[in-house]
């Protein structure tokens, strides 16, 4: 049976009634930029207030442990990652803008996510509402139903089955200098130049040599958009898949070393039941006055049946290839994701030092690299409990990153080092290669015309945003000079673009294969909402605008670097004036030169050499 997926939260549909007056919005329409914000910044704070929730009469960082180590540090990733607490103060934050516009005498739902279809109904007779849902018969509680009761037994089958098939790796005559972790899913996209940690790892193969460096890979083989069940299943089974530079780590932790993982797997239903009967966590699921636990319980529920049996078994499987391998340093990109922390947890008990590689942004919304400063500290009622596993050191791309930590992360100075960033570097090299001939290629490509000023749009579509790229193609409408490009995410097709662009005759979509480095040098402008493309053309000295402000590139536009806009009625004027007005555009390029000056952000084509040289200094304490 095929069904159909439930709205999101920010695409929900909903009907107002006002007297004789009747309209249609959506709670991304209600919610904006600002509420939107406002939702990241409520759920980090509440998703940060569990740790200190008593459960059995104790912290719940304290109350769940394995080995000693607490298992928050891998609750809290799970309900940042689910998402649904964002929702549920989206929602609640939506509708209070509702009430502020003006009292409603009915709110009716057309169209809503399981969380609005929840609290809707609440937050109407909470505020004497009336409220009628018109979406249809109630759709079960997928997460309940299968991911809670199916998933748990794949996880207790897969890792015979794994390495059945990946039979056991023997321990290495001479132990390796640097044991680098990589996601299996990624290590093909990793070797090419394009991407944030290929030139790190490839420079480490060269330095230390294939005898030095020991890459083991973790986690599925396949990136989780492909990841169909049909397709979980194959991972489960499958080890063969892997790239065969890899190690996997199943072929490192034999299925004994799992013992421990087990046990927290049998006792996955007694954790739920400790979670789901705190007063202290049931407390905490009254949002702003609305009562939310219907939906937040399940996100409890499973960090008992899902995340802690599964982060349990990460720990003993890096615990295992660890005593295997027994290298001088750990090297790993994803250090503050649940496989990062179950290694850094295993080294940081054996005296093995972990570097971990930024290998993106840091958004400042980013909870995996947010932490209070108790969480950086030891636990005073467990003293096996030495805090928030952070890596040893972290190799940062610049200044900007790095300040974010320490504000924000607090971690340890001494524990943070700027290396650079790899991408930039390999962008930069790329666009050095270009000839002007390549740039008018990629012009006549894109259909922009002689006299024409090339305008690149890159930021991935989600409902909420098609107000903003419709009144952008709108605008560029009247601009005959302008030619707007447009080239999706890796990840998206053209349709909704060119639906939203119409007719347009200077909109157009390009396929992926048009040369993404030539677009952005040829641009006049580069326009994007919260894509990373706006810092490449920074490295490339191209003026970036982001869109919809506030979002994660509000730093820069504060700082001057980028410019932004925050209503749709920006936009237009803004576009034209970064296009034509040269003052404009004179200021912008002197703030995007100081800011990459004071943050170091300026690419030297060394960082993966600097990267190298601070592992290699490591390796020799």
């Amino acid at each position: 049976m095929n069904i159909a997926p439930a709205p999101s939260t920010a695409d929900s549909q909903l009907r107002i009634h006002a007297g004789r007056t009747e309209t249609r919005t959506s709670l991304a329409e209600l919610l904006g930029p600002a509420r939107t914000e406002e939702a990241e910044r409520l759920s980090y704070a509440w998703i940060k207030s569990l740790r200190t929730a008593l459960v059995d009469g104790r912290p719940l960082r304290d109350r769940f442990t394995y080995k000693g180590d607490s298992l928050w540090w891998f609750a809290e990733l799970y309900l940042h990652k689910q998402r649904t607490i964002n929702q549920a103060f989206a929602t609640i934050l939506a509708l209070e803008a509702l009430l502020e516009a003006g009292r409603p005498d009915r709110i009716t739902v057309e169209a809503a996510s399981p969380v609005v279809r929840a609290l809707a109904p609440r937050f109407a007779a909470r505020h004497g509402l009336a409220y009628a849902d018109e979406t249809g018969q109630e759709r079960p509680g997928w997460r309940g139903s299968v991911a809670q009761r199916i998933t748990p037994r794949l996880y207790a089958v897969s890792p015979i089955l794994k390495r059945w098939r990946s039979g056991q790796s023997a321990a290495p005559s001479h132990p390796p200098a640097v044991a680098a972790f990589v996601h299996s899913a990624f290590w093909k996209e990793a070797t090419g130049d394009d991407t944030y940690v290929g030139p790190v790892l490839q420079a480490l193969m060269t330095h230390f040599g294939s005898e030095g460096l020991r890459l083991v890979g973790v986690g599925p083989t396949t990136n989780f958009r492909a990841r169909t069940w049909r397709r979980r299943i194959d991972d489960f089974r499958d080890s063969d898949l892997a790239p065969s530079s890899l190690t996997p780590i199943e072929a490192l932790s034999p299925i004994q070393a799992l013992a421990g993982s087990r046990g927290v797997w049998r006792e996955r239903a007694a954790i739920r039941r400790a979670l789901l009967e705190s007063g202290e966590l049931r407390a905490a699921g009254v949002l702003r006055g609305i009562d939310a636990w219907s939906v937040l319980r399940e996100d409890l529920a499973g960090v008992a049946m899902l995340q802690f049996p599964w982060s349990a078994r990460a720990m003993d499987e890096a615990a295992a290839s660890l005593d295997t391998l027994r290298p001088r340093v750990v090297v790993t990109y994803a250090e503050a994701g649940g496989w990062g922390r179950a290694l850094t947890l295993e080294a940081r008990r054996r005296g093995i030092p972990v570097v971990g590689i930024q290998h993106g942004f840091i958004s400042r919304h980013w909870l995996n690299y947010l932490h209070e400063p108790d969480e950086i500290a030891p636990s005073r009622a467990n003293p096996e409990d030495r805090g928030c596993p952070i890596a040893d050191l972290t190799l940062l791309y610049d200044d900007f990153a790095r300040e974010h930590l320490v504000t924000a992360g607090h971690y340890p100075t001494r524990r943070l080092e700027v290396a650079g960033n790899p991408r930039l570097d390999a962008l930069v090299s790329a666009a050095r290669a270009l000839t002007p001939d390549d740039l008018e290629r990629v012009r006549a490509e894109a259909g922009v015309e002689a006299g024409q000023h090339l305008v690149l749009v890159a930021a991935k579509r989600i409902p909420e945003f098609d107000a903003s790229f419709a009144a952008l193609f709108d605008a560029v409408r009247q601009m005959p000079d302008v030619h707007l490009v447009v080239r999706p995410h890796p990840a998206e097709t053209a349709e909704p673009y060119a639906r939203l662009a119409g007719d347009a005759p200077n909109v157009r979509v390009v396929p992926l294969s048009v040369n993404p480095v030539a677009l952005m040098l040829s641009a006049r402008l580069v326009v994007t909402i919260n894509s990373t493309v706006a810092i490449e053309a920074m490295a490339l000295d191209v003026p970036s605008l982001a869109m919809r402000l506030p979002n994660y590139l509000s730093p820069f536009v504060d700082a001057g670097a980028m410019a932004g806009t925050a209503t749709l009625d920006d936009i237009g004027p803004t576009v034209k004036r970064l296009v034509h007005d040269e003052s404009a555009r004179a200021t912008l390029a002197a703030g995007r030169r100081r800011f990459m000056e004071t943050y170091r952000m300026t690419p030297d084509g060394r960082s993966a050499e600097r990267a190298v040289g601070a592992i290699e200094k490591i390796t020799r304490r």
